[in-house]
């Protein structure tokens, strides 16, 4: 996208702790296999401000606070928690928000499966004024991914490794 060094690593560190506020979230909700609820998907929309409320008072990451609170607005105005719009979004947020949406169909969920990767990158392509900002969306079609899958290779080595460990732990 052009930008800095130094703000590319504000945003990534802010896209390492956008999702606290779901520490608010009961689990059940989290980790629901089937559609959530009218009530359930409220306590989703509430994870934006209960994570910029615990990462307010930290001075280190005053920057990155717009990237938690609005990383759920949407392009085209129907996002939540405060439908902004387009260029009133943050660009860190729209930024986040491209990362998010390819890395929720990418990874494993409760209620799904991952996508293939040309699925998933058909679907950011359509998003692309709707959902995401249009540039930032065709951005990321352009990104070479090879250091994310392997980083995700390593991720579930180590979860299978995880998972085998309990296993041997339980049976002895």
């Amino acid at each position: 996208a052009g930008l800095p060094p130094q703000q590319c690593e504000r945003i990534r560190i802010a896209g390492l702790v956008h999702d606290v506020g779901k520490i608010g979230v009961p689990e059940n909700v989290l980790l629901k296999a089937g559609k959530l609820t009218e009530d359930e998907f409220a306590h989703i929309k509430k994870h934006p401000q209960t994570g910029y409320d615990i990462l307010k008072g930290v001075s280190l990451l005053e920057d990155v606070l717009p990237g938690v609170m609005h990383h759920h607005e949407r392009y085209d105005g129907k996002g939540y928690p405060h439908g902004l719009m387009a260029d009133e979004i943050p660009l860190i947020a729209r930024i986040i928000a491209v990362a998010d949406t390819f890395d929720a169909m990418s990874s494993n969920r409760a209620y799904r499966s991952k996508m293939p990767r040309d699925v998933v990158l058909a679907e950011i392509a359509r998003s692309g004024g709707t959902q995401l900002d249009p540039r930032l969306s065709q951005l990321m079609l352009t990104l070479d991914l090879t250091e994310y899958d392997a980083m995700t290779r390593r991720h579930a080595e180590l979860d299978q490794q995880t998972a085998e460990e309990r296993a041997t732990s339980k049976a002895a």
